[in-house]
């Protein structure tokens, strides 16, 4: 693997055989991805790093990182599982995806989406039974593209 410069004092890591292909071009970073701008002033597009690197209209990155565009790490996807893959959004206060206080009940609540549609999961008396619980769904109805939380077990008192 080899690194490739970005602005900002990024860097994307990409296999050995891509380096000199990606190289020809000045890669910058936009905050989220590495990329490039091709054509002139009146007609210019940006060139994501990965997407020039597979021929899918849309690529996931499979570990979640975006400057990670080794070719183990990229797979052609459609927007729903480009969304299966995301994490936790930032608004999260549970600290795990598909994990939310239900207020009205006085317990965690678990829920997923699936072809557009929401799925109420379930009420539980911990976040971590909840948290769970959308990992099982996540895995029958994502697949390889559904993104796991790690459960972090409460430690016992005393």
């Amino acid at each position: 693997m080899k690194t490739i410069p970005l602005t900002q004092g990024k860097v994307a890591v990409v296999d050995d055989c891509d380096y000199d292909y990606l190289m020809q071009w000045k890669w910058g970073y936009d905050g989220r991805y590495a990329r490039r701008r091709e054509g002139s002033n009146d007609n210019t597009r940006i060139i994501r790093m990965h997407q020039a690197m597979v021929d899918a209209p849309l690529v996931d990155h499979i570990d979640g990182d975006r400057l990670n565009n080794t070719r183990a790490n990229l797979r052609a996807a459609t927007r729903s599982q480009n969304g299966y893959n995301r994490g936790k959004t930032k608004s999260n206060t549970s600290g795990y995806k598909g994990v939310g206080w239900h207020k009205a009940a006085g317990k965690w609540a678990a829920f997923i989406q699936y072809d557009k549609i929401p799925k109420h999961l379930g009420l539980f008396k911990c976040k971590h039974e909840a948290a769970r619980a959308y990992n099982k769904a996540a895995l029958e109805l994502h697949g390889e593209f559904a993104s796991l939380n790690i459960i972090q077990e409460p430690q016992p008192v005393g």
